[in-house]
C-alpha cells in the first residue's frame, strides 16, 4: 500500500518531483545567444488552490502509455541579473526508453546564423555528452546526470520519463489513478500545495498546474484537457544571482519510434578527445 500511495503522490505532483534536481541551474550554460523564443502563455483566470486532480492523473497515464517515445521540443532559457539579460534557444529531439535510456540531438543557433549540435546518449548506466564542434566528449553516470549545470537541454519531459520505474509506469498507465474515488480513499485531495487554472497557449485552451518549492522556484506544466497531453513545462526562480526562466515547449511526442541496436550507444568518432567535463551548450 505504501508503494501505491507513493506512486499516487508522484502522479499527482508530477510537475513538482520532476524538477527535484533542476534548482541547480548554473549561469555558465545560460550565457548563450538565441534568435527566437516560444510564445508565453496567457492567463485566463486566477490560479486556484482547488485543482483538477483527475486531469493530472489522466495526463500521467497518457505520459507513460508506451515504453519508448520521441519528443520534439523547443527549449528557451532566459537569465537576467542587473543590466544583463541573456536568452538561449535550442531545438531538441530526444528518443527515450524507460528506464534511463535516451538519445538527444540538441541544436543551438549561433550569432553567425549557423547552428551547433550537441548529442547526449544514455545506455541506462552511463551517459556520454558529445560536442562535435569541439571534438570533445565526456562521460558521467545516470545517477550524477542531474548534478550537471545544464542537463535540462535533453528535455525536462524526456528526463522525467526516463526516471520512472517500470512498476510505477505500469500503475500510471493503468488509468486507475484517474478515478476520483481511488484518490479520495488514498487521501489525495484537491487541497494539496498545488494550484491550477485555465490558460491559452498559441490559441489552444489548456490547464495549468503550478507549484512553488521551498527554494522559491516556481514549477508549472500546461496540459491539454482534450488529449491529457503535456504541452509545456516551465521552471523559474533565482540561481547564482540570476533570475532564471526555463521553458520546454513540446511540439510533438510520438510513441514507439523506430530504434536500432546503436540508438543508445556511443562510439567516439575518430579524433574525438575524452575530457573530464563538457558543457552541453556552446559558451
Amino acid at each position: 500500500m505504501q508503494q501505491i500511495i507513493s506512486a499516487v503522490m508522484v502522479s499527482v505532483s508530477l510537475t513538482i518531483v520532476g524538477f527535484a534536481g533542476a534548482t541547480n541551474v548554473g549561469n555558465q550554460s545560460l550565457l548563450q545567444s538565441a534568435k527566437a523564443t516560444p510564445t508565453a502563455p496567457t492567463l485566463l483566470s486566477q490560479l486556484s488552490s482547488k485543482v483538477d486532480l483527475t486531469l493530472l492523473a489522466k495526463a500521467s497515464a497518457v505520459f507513460v502509455q508506451s515504453d519508448r517515445y520521441q519528443t520534439d521540443s523547443e527549449i528557451r532559457v532566459k537569465a537576467t541579473s542587473g543590466g544583463t539579460d541573456v536568452t538561449s534557444l535550442a531545438k531538441v529531439t530526444t528518443v527515450v526508453q524507460a528506464p534511463n535510456k535516451f538519445r538527444a540531438e540538441i541544436t543551438f543557433p549561433t550569432d553567425a546564423g549557423k547552428t551547433v549540435t550537441s548529442r547526449v546518449i544514455s545506455d541506462g548506466k552511463r551517459i556520454w555528452l558529445y560536442r562535435p564542434d569541439l571534438q570533445q566528449y565526456a562521460i558521467t553516470s545516470v545517477e550524477k546526470f542531474d548534478d550537471l549545470n545544464d542537463y535540462y537541454w535533453v528535455g525536462i519531459s524526456s528526463y522525467w520519463y526516463s526516471t520512472v520505474t517500470p512498476d510505477v509506469r505500469k500503475l500510471f498507465a493503468s488509468g486507475t489513478l484517474a478515478d476520483p474515488q481511488v484518490l479520495k480513499e488514498l487521501g489525495i485531495t484537491d487541497t494539496l500545495p498545488l494550484k491550477g487554472a485555465s490558460q491559452t497557449l498559441d490559441g489552444r485552451s489548456l490547464y495549468r498546474y503550478e507549484f512553488t518549492d521551498k527554494e522559491g522556484f516556481t514549477i508549472s506544466a500546461l496540459i491539454e484537457p482534450a488529449t491529457a497531453e503535456f504541452k509545456q513545462i516551465r521552471l523559474n526562480g533565482k540561481s547564482d544571482g540570476f533570475n532564471v526562466d526555463i521553458i520546454e515547449h513540446i511540439l510533438s511526442r510520438t510513441p514507439n519510434p523506430a530504434i536500432t541496436a546503436d540508438t543508445f550507444k556511443f562510439t567516439p568518432p575518430s579524433g574525438a578527445k575524452l575530457v573530464k567535463s563538457v558543457e552541453i551548450g556552446p559558451l
